[in-house]
């Protein structure tokens, strides 16, 4: 697979990752079997979600033993910084960890800044000088707010909805974000029907060298072609 650096966040991983979320619905056997399976194919980037515990607690069962290879994505909605400490202190706990490698701002209606009056990016920042976190990053569908992120230069990364069909002025912020020195990582999308389709979305988004491209962690036809594909690539 690949390797990739997502721009000044300095995290290095294969350019293709997964999103844990499906795993709430597995005992915790399935999910190291799951896991054990990603990780024979080189997988090493995995997007835990939002705080759920339940959830965070299957992925720390399924990386026991593995947590230094691996690069661990989480995302908060937009809070009081005390209860952002909280949900951090309660998903490292159910992990097993003591850091996320990169700790993403989830979808926010306003772009969250340093000194705001709502005291959220500041919260992050203190957990980042507290090595709690090791960078900053923002999720986002909207054109503006990935804009205003490129702008600010706050944010270490930036996860957008860009897949091979994305239109190009969505395909220019791809571009825009690995000018601006940041890394990039798409939002997870349904699995293609063919493995040729499979392929065609893994190789496109290969071209990008500071890019990882999500799926779902959800077994079945379209993440068994995902695997084949990349223990063939």
């Amino acid at each position: 697979m690949k390797q990739v650096t997502l721009g000044r966040s300095g995290i290095v991983t294969g350019n293709v990752g997964f999103e844990c979320g499906p795993l709430l619905k597995r005992s915790f056997a399935d999910c190291r079997g799951v896991m054990e399976r990603a990780l024979d194919a080189g997988v090493r980037f995995f997007d835990i979600g939002l705080p759920v515990e339940e959830l965070q607690k299957r992925v720390g069962h399924s990386t026991v033993g593995h947590r230094s290879d691996l690069i661990l994505a989480g995302s908060f909605e937009p809070c009081k910084p005390q209860e952002f400490k909280d949900q951090l202190k309660m998903v490292l706990r159910a992990l097993k960890t003591d850091y996320l490698d990169l700790c993403q701002i989830h979808d926010p209606d306003y772009l969250p800044r340093m000194g705001d009056s709502e005291g959220f990016y500041d919260a992050l920042t203190d957990a980042k000088k507290a090595g709690y976190i090791r960078s900053i990053g923002i999720t986002t569908g909207s054109e503006d707010i990935a804009l205003h992120a490129l702008e600010f230069g706050w944010y270490d990364t930036l996860q957008f909805p860009w897949t091979t069909e994305s239109e190009e002025e969505a395909l220019d912020y791809l571009t825009f974000t690995h000018e601006a020195d940041m890394g990039s990582i798409s939002v997870p999308q349904p699995y293609p029907e063919d493995a040729q389709a499979v392929l065609k979305e893994l190789n496109a988004m290969a071209e990008y060298d500071a890019h990882v491209s999500l799926w779902l962690w959800e077994e079945g036809p379209g993440m068994d072609q995902v695997l084949k594909a990349l223990k063939e690539m």
